[in-house]
């Protein structure tokens, strides 16, 4: 049986303990969604303000330091910052706005659970009517409020398995869909429709092996696997 931890038990919100198993360091979370080392460093830490309460880590990490400390539903709640960064909100707003989340949605890991996209559209939407809120994020359509292109362009390529995310689509790979999946392959970057880890395949083409015979291998056609060579 697999056990499962709660977010908050008195909502009776629990996720799958294999989202929780450190399988990244923060090097490669960074890699995995195209963002910078530094940044996902700083997202990764809390901090104390002198006279102020205390910040937590945006998103979840088994703990500081080197090595793997990244579980997957960090992953993902790392994959939606970097949404918000591209959507232009800055991270002085950001991280009020996380809190809000996990504080209104009563879910620790919001920014990586399927409610996202409408409990908490909702509520980036009336803080945004409050004056609280970045109106980059959220606009209102068929009168409901949706996140913005940018933010619903990162959403669109996520899976959710039991209410969290179970599966992305990395960004920056043209003519190859790379997930990401916790089940598969241990969670490191596969071709999806081949199910083939994306280093066996760059491995190969690095010792030297003709790419076309390395494609042959696997079924996959020459412009996919080129395309993950200059990616």
């Amino acid at each position: 049986m697999v056990r499962c931890y709660s977010a908050d038990m008195s909502l009776g919100e629990s996720i799958d303990e294999v989202l929780l198993v450190p399988i990244y360091t923060q090097t490669e979370v960074a890699q995995l969604i195209a963002t910078t080392q530094s940044s996902l460093q700083r997202w990764a830490r809390g901090y104390q303000n002198p006279g102020a309460s205390a910040q937590k880590s945006l998103i979840t990490v088994d703990r500081g330091g080197r090595g793997y400390t990244v579980p997957y539903i960090g992953l993902a709640e790392a994959y939606m910052i970097r949404a918000f960064r591209k959507a232009g909100v800055s991270m002085a707003r950001i991280r009020p706005t996380v809190e809000k989340l996990r504080d209104e949605m009563g879910l620790s890991h919001a920014l990586a659970s399927e409610r996202l996209q409408t409990d908490g559209a909702e509520i980036l939407w009336h803080l945004q009517e409050q004056g609280h809120g970045e109106s980059r994020l959220v606009v209102i359509r068929n009168n409901q409020a949706v996140f913005g292109e940018v933010v619903k362009e990162h959403l669109r390529k996520i899976d959710y398995r039991d209410g969290f995310a179970g599966r992305i689509t990395l960004p920056g790979h043209y003519g190859a869909d790379v997930t990401v999946d916790p089940r598969i392959n241990y969670g490191q970057p596969t071709v999806a429709k081949y199910g083939v880890r994306v280093d066996d395949l760059l491995g190969r083409v690095k010792a030297g092996e003709d790419v076309k015979h390395v494609a042959a291998d696997y079924d996959l056609p020459y412009e996919a696997l080129s395309s993950l060579i200059t990616a």
